[in-house]
């Protein structure tokens, strides 16, 4: 449940809006002295996004690259609210369990994801190739001569370069250009014209490179820097399978995005992204890709991936890249995630009754741990309402899971923790899964005293607070 954000109704349709946006309003830094994306630039963008006022960043001088990059953009409550055009998050929230009302409580998933298609879905815009600011220059394929950053030192150690695309939206279809999916995926650099991408499986990706698989034919794709916040926040966000994300997005700005379809496949790209690379993913090859510094602070294994090779590169004039960064919290990502998770509060409701709010504390983000309250009658039995949690995409791997009631706030975590330590019975209130490898706590209230309260003096001195020489509360 975060707090207000000032109002800014400017619609969203590219990182360029976003960026003049973030410059008015004194949250971008730029740093206009030189900065190398090798390692340098990474350790700025880490250091700044602890800092408490922590300012998106602008890296003008990234010799010998001529492109300026831009990182940190939604590592803000506030920015995430100004990329989505929003006053609050919360409104988020209200909006969408608003348009969810007309469906029945109790939902499936694929009810769910229907609904939302049919709902809340903005139809992107088809223009010609030749007016979209996308594809107005085209570059020579050198990946290496693009400002993309290394992370950290090991990354890509066991083959290729250190360095990654961390932020691009990679756009798939089904061989016969139906169901198109954007999702975002560490891309590894490991040439000039060469990636090792390795997807998740059962993502949209992965399911439409098994059936190219299955053909022997290569699989068309582009990956798009920049375009609409609310089309990058919606690539990364786990949405329900089925819902596709160009319209998801559409709804989430208030607009229909506006689309061109690319030179060699009939996918189709935001016309104000700022680089769009095409390519094709090779059916029989495969790549080393990592190790990988990842949010639990240690490196993922190299493992084999996907082997893509990129055959154009084009830009909008005075393009930007962006960038995002992967380590221990805070980063950018988890408050991208924050969104997302404004997003499930209203969704969890209509599909485990009894679900009353949801709070994803930062250090937990990645790991499906959260913190939920629920009604009284859903705690009585709450192992089959924890049982229905683990059943949903988003908490199959849930590695904790506490649940509180409506006295206390999910997003208060002393709160929490102080209902923890006080009212879970150690024996009963420990609920794991066969594996071990999941973990619920039933931290609901069991007391039966009366609950301390005092209201009528806490208006009194509400009142006469300033009299005390305090300032107002």
């Amino acid at each position: 449940m975060p707090k207000q954000c000032r109002a800014f109704y400017v619609k969203m349709n590219s990182l360029q809006t976003l960026l003049q946006l973030l410059q008015q309003t004194g949250e971008l830094h730029e740093i206009k002295v030189p900065v190398s994306p090798y390692l340098e630039l990474s350790a700025i963008v880490r250091r700044v996004s602890k800092l408490p006022a922590s300012p998106a960043l602008l890296f003008s001088n990234l010799p010998p690259f001529d492109l300026p990059a831009a990182a940190n953009l939604f590592g803000s409550e506030k920015r995430l609210c100004h990329a989505l055009g929003i006053s609050n998050l919360t409104s988020l929230t209200a909006k969408l369990k608003k348009l969810l009302s007309a469906l029945p409580e109790n939902a499936s998933l694929p009810e769910l994801s229907t609904f939302l298609s049919e709902k809340a879905a903005y139809a992107p815009r088809l223009i010609p190739r030749k007016q979209a600011a996308c594809y107005a220059e085209e570059l020579a394929v050198d990946l290496l001569k693009l400002p993309f950053h290394q992370n950290w030192p090991d990354d890509g150690s066991t083959a290729g370069t250190g360095r990654y695309i961390t932020l691009g939206q990679v756009v798939t279809s089904l061989p016969d250009g139906n169901d198109c999916n954007y999702g975002i995926y560490r891309c590894q650099i490991h040439n000039a014209d060469t990636l090792a991408i390795r997807w998740r499986q059962g993502s949209g990706a992965w399911q439409h490179f098994q059936q190219y698989k299955q053909q022997g034919q290569k699989m068309p794709l582009a990956i798009v820097l920049g375009g609409p916040p609310a089309l990058t926040l919606a690539s990364a966000w786990p949405l329900p399978t089925g819902v596709n994300e160009l319209a998801f997005a559409g709804w989430l700005q208030g607009a229909a995005i506006s689309v061109t379809n690319c030179s060699h496949a009939l996918l189709s790209v935001p016309a104000e992204a700022e680089i769009v690379l095409e390519g094709f993913a090779e059916p029989d090859e495969q790549l080393m890709e990592g190790p990988f510094g990842n949010h639990t602070g240690f490196y993922d294994s190299a493992g084999w991936a996907a082997k893509v090779r990129i055959t154009r590169i084009f830009k909008r004039k005075n393009a930007v890249l962006p960038l995002t960064l992967v380590g221990p919290p805070p980063q950018e990502d988890c408050w991208m995630m924050l969104g997302w998770e404004r997003i499930l509060a209203a969704f969890l409701p209509k599909l485990v009754p009894g679900v009353l709010e949801i709070s994803t504390p930062i250090p937990w983000v990645f790991r499906q741990s959260a913190v939920i309250s629920v009604d009284r009658q859903a705690a009585k039995n709450l192992h089959k309402l924890v049982k229905a949690l683990w059943d949903l995409p988003w908490f199959s791997s849930a590695r904790l899971l506490v649940f509180v009631d409506k006295a206390v706030r999910p997003d208060q975590i002393l709160q929490v923790a102080w209902r923890m330590v006080n009212e879970t019975d150690w024996q009963t209130g420990l609920i794991r899964d066969e594996s071990g490898k999941r973990l619920a706590i039933d931290a609901t209230c069991k007391s039966d005293g009366t609950a301390l309260s005092d209201h009528t003096t806490e208006e009194l001195i509400s009142r006469r607070w300033h009299e005390y020489g305090f300032e107002k509360p």
